[in-house]
């Protein structure tokens, strides 16, 4: 990959950047409504309070029902406020990710090398329409609605089986919003394409992970001294490392894309 690592986080590098400076904006508006315009209640005081008493006894959680839970209306409103927010900003990552696809294939052509070095196969070279892009994009808002929650649960156990499937599960929003597989056929396309790059992409990802938890923690400090500062902040690091993150994946994607069938710069030129 002849980009460098900072190449990740050069995200206004987008075609003319108009997309990427709307994408951005909106997303941050999103993350920002959770502190500034929040939908519900954001008193959990007896939540916290019942939460304590169990910690000191434990037979009052194990003997409870989801009934039992001090939680009002209001805070399932805006738990669930939140829960949208981060699932919006989770869905502008896989859109940017497939802008950068198509904004790669229009800016190479057929006798260009990619950017890996390697010569672009046709089919891979043909970007996708903005009305079957859009159309793509509905279907794995919908797919992605019905999933998310009962795999955000899932994971939140088992963290561990999240950073290894995460080098394949966020091949599918490029294998299928590039346009060059279908909706099933994606599964299986993104195991294919990142073999033999898993670890590569396991690296990469664990190091964004890391940047988000740790801007995530800092901010979380911050928030007891200087809360407007930390709940600017706040949505500001975490859309940055959500769109990185979907750049990655689109820059990468290309990159593998182009290795099989290609051929090098020299071979090309001899």
């Amino acid at each position: 990959m002849r980009n460098s690592i900072l190449d990740i986080f050069k995200i206004d590098n987008l075609g003319k950047g108009i997309f990427s400076k709307i994408i951005f904006t909106l997303l941050m508006l999103i993350k920002c409504s959770v502190y500034f315009f929040p939908l519900g209640d954001t008193n959990f005081n007896q939540f916290l309070i019942y939460m304590q008493n169990a910690m000191e006894d434990p037979d009052v959680l194990l003997n409870a029902s989801v009934q039992d839970l001090p939680l009002s209306i209001g805070n399932i409103i805006y738990l669930l406020h939140v829960t949208m927010a981060d699932f919006l900003v989770i869905i502008g990552a896989c859109l940017y990710c497939a802008a950068y696809i198509r904004q790669y294939r229009k800016d190479h052509k057929l006798e260009d090398p990619g950017d890996s070095g390697y010569l672009i196969p046709p089919r891979y070279l043909k970007p996708i329409s903005v009305g079957g892009l859009l159309l793509r994009m509905v279907i794995v808002f919908c797919f992605s609605m019905a999933v998310f929650l009962p795999a955000a649960l899932f994971l939140l156990y088992l963290f561990l089986i999240f950073i290894i499937i995460l080098p394949y599960v966020s091949m599918y929003p490029a294998c299928y919003l590039s346009g060059d597989c279908g909706f099933f056929a994606s599964f299986v396309e993104m195991v294919k394409v990142t073999r033999g790059y898993y670890l590569v992409n396991a690296r990469f990802m664990s190091l964004l992970l890391c940047l988000y938890f740790l801007g995530d923690w800092l901010t979380s400090a911050l928030s007891s001294v200087l809360p407007a500062v930390a709940y600017v902040l706040g949505p500001f690091w975490a859309v940055i490392i959500a769109l990185s993150f979907g750049r990655y994946v689109g820059m990468v994607y290309c990159r593998m894309r182009e290795v099989p069938g290609g051929f090098r710069i020299s071979n090309h030129a001899s």
